[in-house]
């Protein structure tokens, strides 16, 4: 029996399942669409461009050898276990949303730096010839997860 209580665990799975399958279907489509060489014009300050991530946010404390890969990647491990313990013990829906958000993108980019030894990044948001970091969709929930959280926290602090 569905209990009341028990949707926010369950719809937090559901939320982070589709960012998942959207990130991986995304990518899938980049790197079959998109070469290294293209730029895609979606809006006046939107294209989609190829690159890939060796490092982790915004290219910083990029793997460029085995063990530093090694390493990222048990890092990642380990900063998952964390907020898959987080999200299990999680005070309310936003926590419990914002950490399965977390965990949805830090998959997304795992898998990518299994496969392809960095993150493939396509979004290229620009405003007056000035560009923004390449991102993806695993790292769009990383940090609304990130913003969720911080929104919490300040709704605490209030009561």
């Amino acid at each position: 029996m569905l209990s009341f209580r028990s949707i926010p665990k369950k719809g937090s799975i559901i939320v982070a399942s589709l960012l998942f399958f959207s990130d991986q279907i995304s990518k899938f489509l980049v790197l079959k669409n998109i070469g290294s060489e293209d730029v895609i014009n979606i809006a006046p300050c939107l294209n989609f461009v190829l690159t890939f991530n060796k490092g982790v946010t915004f290219g910083l404390l990029k793997a460029n050898s085995n063990l530093h890969l090694m390493l990222l990647l048990a890092g990642i491990c380990i900063m998952s276990l964390v907020v898959g313990i987080w999200w299990i013990r999680a005070e309310n829906s936003i926590q419990r949303y914002a950490t399965a958000m977390i965990l949805s993108g830090a998959f997304g980019n795992l898998i990518d730096r299994l496969r392809f030894h960095g993150v493939v990044d396509f979004i290229d948001f620009h405003i007056l010839g000035y560009h923004w970091y390449t991102f993806n969709i695993a790292d769009s929930a990383i940090v609304l997860g990130v913003g969720l959280l911080l929104l919490d926290n300040f709704l605490k602090k209030d009561n």
